[in-house]
């Protein structure tokens, strides 16, 4: 898999420079947003879209995890059926170049920009990150509270909406069950206990709040905020939230939960020319009703988290959702160049402080553990539909005997990725 990995590299390599200079075609087979397109019309089109993502990792101390590791490759089509409609269609890849998991799968009704519908397999809307795709964030693996906090996708219905020409925008929607998160993995005591889980409700707002107050250059124009909520059943069981690092340990293992699972996030997104402000907080909580001894309720169990991050795009380039390029490798020039940095926490624990804590999955007082992370990092956009990212990573536990390796609380790890998206 590795060698046609690389193989698949190359020739988007090869292809990308040749995509962005072929003009768009009336019909027939062509490019369509710098994507190979098959096009019927304006408003008729069909393009294939492909990403892959390959790692190269470094740890200290060794915590027995793969030097290199295909992390991403996926394929699919997107397109609109008419200007009312469009679809997106993805899937995975394993590593044995089998087909794995799907990813969106909708149909998106888009005709007044106040009220649209989706429908199909997609993000639950909550978290400004994890909405984002793994090729679109600014470091190579998203904040833990993105992770392990937040649904991501979930099959279900969506109404959507924006107005104030994006100024203020919505999303509210019901799903099957509470995303591939938070969806459960321990044995259930009854044999219906997964269709248990959910349906989820979720919502979210975001609002360029002081747009109305300044001017059209002012660089608070881009500030935007948001908040979002989640709100779905749990079935009784190990089938709480976990705490993972970045590569797969699990810090804080699942409990015994019973009731309902709520999410509350807040979120800020602030990009003034070549520089970029993120921030998110996320709290979860999830009842435990009569999961102690003698079925009396436990407290809650609460995992919260935020993160702060900041950007600089040292070639001059705006920081906005299609990072332009002046002069990019191939044609001579240097491509864009970023620096990125970011710090964020993430703790597991109950809600009740009182008495002795216990690591025990049905106690009251559960011990908490909590993860604190420092990246810093390089993005170089090397040419259209190519990155190469550093990323350093320096990780910490409050809990020494629940870590990569125990007894050790403190970790470092660098990784090298390379991703093409096309």
């Amino acid at each position: 898999m590795r060698r046609c990995a690389l193989l698949l590299a190359t020739s988007l390599l090869c292809g990308a420079p040749a995509a962005s200079a072929q003009p768009p075609a009336a019909r027939g087979f062509g490019w369509k947003n710098e994507r190979p397109a098959l096009i019927f019309g304006d408003d008729l089109y069909v393009t294939l879209r492909s990403r892959l993502v390959f790692d190269t990792r470094g740890f200290d101390p060794d915590v027995d995890e793969d030097t290199y590791r295909l992390d991403v490759a996926r394929i699919g089509l997107k397109g609109e059926l008419t200007r009312h409609v469009d679809f997106e269609i993805e899937r995975e890849i394993d590593d044995n170049g089998e087909w794995e998991d799907w990813k969106d799968v909708y149909v998106n009704w888009d005709t007044f920009d106040r009220a649209g519908v989706r429908a199909g397999r997609f993000k639950i809307p909550f978290g400004f990150e994890q909405n984002l795709g793994r090729t679109e964030i600014d470091f190579i693996y998203r904040a833990r509270i993105s992770t392990q906090l937040t649904p991501a996708r979930d099959t279900g219905v969506l109404l959507h909406g924006r107005a104030f020409g994006r100024g203020l925008t919505y999303e509210v929607g019901a799903f099957a069950t509470d995303g591939d998160i938070g969806k459960l993995t321990e044995p259930q005591f009854t044999p219906d206990a997964e269709d248990d889980l959910g349906p989820t409700y979720a919502g979210r707002v975001t609002a360029a709040l002081l747009r109305p107050l300044v001017g059209e250059d002012t660089v608070l124009r881009s500030l935007r905020v948001g908040a979002a909520y989640t709100n779905g059943q749990l079935p009784e069981g190990l089938n709480s939230l976990r705490g993972e690092t970045p590569y797969g340990y699990d810090y804080f293992e699942p409990v015994y939960v019973n009731g309902r699972r709520q999410r509350l996030g807040l979120e800020l997104d602030w990009t003034p020319g070549p520089y970029g402000l993120r921030a998110e907080w996320i709290q979860s909580r999830e009842d435990r009703r009569g999961q102690g001894l003698g079925n009396v309720d436990l407290s809650d169990l609460l995992g919260t988290g935020w993160y702060v991050a900041g950007t600089w795009l040292v070639t001059g380039q705006d920081k906005d959702d299609n990072i332009s390029m002046k002069r990019s490798v191939v044609r001579g020039g240097p491509g864009a160049i970023e620096l990125a940095a970011r710090y964020e926490e993430l703790a597991f624990g109950s809600v009740n402080r009182d008495g002795p804590a216990l690591s025990n999955p049905r106690a009251d007082h559960l011990v908490e553990n909590r993860t604190r992370i420092t990246t810093a990092g390089v993005n170089w956009y090397v040419m259209p539909h190519v990155k190469v990212v550093l990323n350093a990573l320096h990780e910490t536990f409050t809990d020494a005997t629940r870590t990569p390796k125990a007894g050790a609380s403190s970790f470092l790890s660098g990784v090298v990725r390379l991703q093409v998206v096309f």
